[in-house]
């Protein structure tokens, strides 16, 4: 005997509450882009955009490299700043030199922002499926929040390449993942641009994935090859003399300095801060932050591991503006998912292994960071630059930003990976689907 139809009421109902869960959803996405629209544009005591004043400094470095003047010998106009990364960078900005600057502002802001939204929708993709929450809608909430935190604005703005060296370092991650053979090149192509990234490769050394640390030491060999190969004097130049030289980013103590190196110059103002202090606190955070890696990665949790890793080479490296800071997108992710209900694994710090510590942990650092970026509460009450009697070192919360790095390396969850941590969360009322 085959099953009577649903009677036309409730069918008029189901659609009827199913229209009215999706207005609900599209007006949760909407005040969230206008909060986060308020937070960029409104609240936030630093207008996100800078004219692409990085961007400028790119392009006006390479053609003057094009024109055969010694490319760390270029200063944009009357400022202090030139070009810093090695020779292999000039080369893959050399097509942003070669069109009009509207052009390329127009393409490395497509670029990052594309990005930007690629990242994000994968990163919440597997907290949707565990959690029961549409795709789409985990995307579309998350998205405005990624663009308004600091670190994203500010990459936007500069016209930086922050974001884009943050994909090819989690392209590593999913090629690892799917035991691509190319998994690695994406950590080399990123050290040979910027250095910092270097630090992964030590992290897949200790998590035994030769393969992959030779792929990306490889890599970057070869492209640092074809830095010497274009411009054997630059090359040498940078290496030898100009990539020691911090003087030629920034001053140390300034509040963008996120780093370990920055809050020991703010707190010895007039001073050279100590090498030995510095050393030894980079060795402690590097020590901390790989081996909470290295038991991230046996746990299964490996976004976590490549997170770790980055936000302590944030913290090591001598100079770290804010932008350089988008490893905070992953983190927030792994704190969202913990704090919805997906369990700690034992790689987590001991008190926060139970599950309501964990979700409350997790809840709660997440708002710190949501608040701590997203509204710039670093810069209150911090003078503009070049304000007379600006005094940056007596700013009492400019560590403020080197503090939420440090707790996230210590306290950052790390996930239980299992098929019941991972099973979606059914809806109330929904039929189970016994397939």
């Amino acid at each position: 005997m085959s099953p009577s139809p649903p009677h036309p009421r409730t069918v008029t109902g189901v659609r009827q509450r199913e229209r009215a869960r999706i207005a609900r959803r599209l007006a949760a996405v909407c005040a969230v882009a206008a909060l986060a629209a308020v937070a960029v544009f409104g609240v936030s005591p630093r207008w996100p955009w800078h004219d692409f004043f990085d961007l400028h400094v790119y392009r006006g470095a390479v053609r003057w490299w094009l024109d055969g003047r010694p490319l760390y010998q270029f200063l944009l106009g009357s400022t202090p700043y030139g070009f810093t990364y090695p020779p292999f960078a000039a080369v893959a900005l050399l097509p942003l030199a070669l069109v009009a600057q509207q052009v390329a502002e127009v393409a490395m802001l497509a670029v990052s922002g594309l990005l930007v939204v690629a990242l994000t929708a994968w990163l919440v993709a597997p907290l949707a499926r565990r959690h029961g929450w549409p795709r789409w809608f985990a995307a579309a909430l998350a998205v405005p929040v990624v663009l308004a935190l600091e670190p994203v604005r500010e990459t936007l703005g500069y016209g930086q390449l922050n974001v884009v060296l943050l994909a090819l370092v989690l392209a590593d991650l999913v090629g690892l993942r799917r035991g691509a053979r190319w998994a690695g090149a994406g950590i080399g192509l990123a050290t040979a641009v910027k250095l910092t990234p270097g630090l992964f490769v030590v992290y897949l050394l200790l998590t035994r994935r030769l393969r992959a640390a030779a792929v990306a030491g490889a890599t970057f060999l070869a492209a640092t090859a074809v830095g010497f190969a274009v411009d054997t004097r630059g090359s040498w130049t940078y290496w030898t003399h100009a990539l020691w030289e911090t003087g030629r980013v920034g001053a140390l103590a300034s509040v963008s300095n996120t780093s370990l190196m920055g809050v020991l110059a703010r707190a010895t103002p007039g001073e050279r801060p100590s090498a030995g202090l510095w050393l030894v606190l980079v060795a402690v955070v590097l020590t901390a932050a790989l081996w909470r890696a290295l038991r991230a990665w046996q746990a299964g949790d490996d976004l976590v591991g490549f997170t770790l890793v980055g936000l302590a080479a944030c913290l090591a490296s001598p100079i770290t503006w804010t932008h350089h800071l988008t490893w905070l997108v992953p983190a927030l992710a792994v704190l969202v998912d913990v704090a919805a209900g997906t369990p700690p694994s034992t790689a987590t710090p001991q008190l926060l292994r139970r599950p309501r510590a964990a979700r409350a942990t997790a809840g709660l650092l997440a708002l710190a960071v949501l608040l701590v970026f997203g509204l710039s509460l670093m810069w209150i009450g911090v003078p503009p630059p070049n304000t007379p009697g600006r005094d940056t070192s007596g700013v009492l919360h400019s560590d403020l930003y080197a503090v939420v790095l440090v707790a996230l390396v210590a306290l950052l969850p790390v996930r239980a990976m299992t098929s019941s941590a991972c099973r979606p969360t059914p809806r109330p009322g929904a039929v189970p689907d016994r397939r």
